[in-house]
């Protein structure tokens, strides 16, 4: 009887579970120990960006614009017409221009060639080293061309050794206003080698310099460095000399073995001794060379450098000052600066529809390694517009081939990274001191797709403070980050 009656309750109790609604949260019964399941967060809605440059303590002039490329709609700007030294910003158009004008298919040459014929071991002639602007080339580059000229037979030559740079105009540095010790800032010429740098070695041996490139090392003779005594003296002097370049190096900075590359002042001197020198090892004697232009020869050997879609990816990505010049050039065919970067400048309008000489676009070189140059958010960000629109398109989210070349950036949406994987940030930075800028597309995860540029200048600092401005750069940076942040929201909200 007891048995029938709790059969008879289960099967009243079970037929009744029937009924009973699925729970309608995921949180468990409060018995098991597990937390709940989280849900997830919307993302926070946009903020004021005025606001943002307010808390970002950012001093001086900020400025920036960013679009849709699509609708052109301008989702936020601020001073966007202000000119801003852009820095290395200036690459970003100096490598679609010379996309255009050269193609990525180009490649640098330079060449070996004769002025008369080889009798028995004698060249009786000159024999002609003739650059072509090529900024990679270096010293194992040069080795192929000895050995094509060492295939011709002659051990000595009759005539003379030239160095012959080409049309381009050789000066000693890009900006006047640097370090004279600073890699960056060498020398330009249509003869370049090891990005215009040489190696100095000391220890208690003594002191070498030297052509190094990855597998070659050869020594320079025609750059001396010299220990220098007198208290008071900078740490580097430098002087030009009939017999070459001249360093000194102040003894305080060379009391322990180090090295130290410096930036090479007459880089068609530099090459020509390098070849010289490797000519020698391969059985070939030359004289010292002579830097001129170079009588109608025949061309016994040709370097090709890397193609120009490569030589700009890593332009773009390492911030290759003397890259920047060499392509400039190369691109406007005018032999100095000044009037390569005009010629650069008209281009830029005429792609974007801008006037030929608005002062929002006023490149003095090639590279931004001045605080010359002059660029708004609104014009860079109409050139950036323009330039999506033309084909060959060589990134996944973003159109045009110039997006394809820009290095990513790591931009989190919000402070938990969500949707991180999925926003595309390609641009070109530029830093200097007291000076940054920030310029390129994002694809937002939503799937619009925004140009942009961001600018900071504190020149009034830049002038008081040297290297000092590392703090300011910190928040320029900390600054353009949340800005982006916040278009992505705004562009994915709205």
């Amino acid at each position: 009887m007891i048995r029938a009656l709790v059969a008879a309750a289960l099967v009243m109790f079970l037929g009744a579970a029937e009924f009973i609604p699925a729970p309608q949260s995921g949180v468990r019964p409060a018995n098991f120990k597990t937390a709940p399941i989280p849900v997830p967060r919307p993302l926070p809605g946009p903020k004021d960006e005025l606001s943002l440059l307010a808390k970002s303590k950012v001093t001086g002039a900020v400025g920036w614009l960013v679009v849709d490329m699509a609708t052109g709609e301008i989702l936020s700007e601020h001073q966007a017409d202000q000119t801003y030294a852009p820095a290395s910003v200036a690459k970003l158009p100096t490598a679609a221009f010379a996309l255009d004008r050269l193609g990525p298919n180009f490649q640098f040459e330079t060449k070996i060639a004769t002025t008369g014929a080889v009798i028995g071991e004698v060249l009786r002639g000159d024999l002609v080293l003739i650059g072509g602007g090529d900024p990679e080339l270096d010293t194992d580059a040069l080795l192929p061309l000895v050995l094509q000229a060492q295939e011709k037979g002659f051990r000595r030559i009759a005539g003379k050794f030239i160095a012959d740079p080409g049309q381009i105009e050789q000066r000693p540095t890009i900006d006047q206003g640097q370090p004279v010790e600073a890699a960056y800032n060498p020398g330009v010429s249509g003869l370049n080698l090891n990005f215009n740098r040489a190696r100095v070695k000391w220890s208690k041996k003594g002191i070498r310099v030297s052509a190094k490139a990855e597998r070659l090392d050869p020594e320079v003779p025609s750059i001396q460095v010299f220990r220098g005594n007198a208290p008071g003296s900078p740490v580097f002097q430098h002087e030009l000399a009939e017999s070459g370049e001249r360093w000194q190096i102040a003894d305080a900075a060379m009391r322990r073995p180090g090295e130290v590359w410096l930036p090479v002042k007459d880089p068609s001197t530099y090459a020509a001794q390098v070849f010289r020198d490797l000519a020698q090892v391969y059985g070939i004697s030359l004289p010292q060379a002579a830097v001129q232009s170079a009588p109608e020869a025949q061309i016994i050997g040709v370097y090709r450098g890397r193609p120009l879609s490569r030589v700009l990816r890593d332009m773009l990505r390492y911030s290759t000052n003397l890259t920047a010049e060499a392509v400039g050039i190369a691109a406007s065919g005018s032999p100095d600066l000044a009037s390569s970067s005009a010629t650069l400048n008209d281009w830029a309008a005429g792609v974007a529809g801008f006037a030929v000489g608005d002062p929002g676009f006023q490149l003095v070189n090639h590279s931004g390694l001045t605080t010359e140059s002059r660029l708004s958010p609104r014009l860079t960000v109409a050139l950036l517009k323009a330039l999506a629109a033309r084909e060959g398109g060589t990134h996944p989210r973003l159109p045009g081939p110039i997006a394809g070349l820009l290095k990513r950036h790591n931009v989190a949406v919000d402070n938990d990274r969500l949707d991180y994987d999925r926003l595309a940030v390609v641009a070109k930075t530029g830093t200097m001191n007291f000076i940054r800028g920030l310029a390129g597309y994002v694809a937002t995860p939503g799937g619009r797709q925004l140009a942009f540029a961001i600018y900071s200048n504190d020149l009034e600092l830049r002038a008081r403070l040297k290297n000092r401005h590392g703090g300011w750069l910190r928040r320029a940076r900390a600054l353009e980050r949340a800005l982006i942040r916040n278009w992505v929201r705004r562009a994915d909200q709205t």
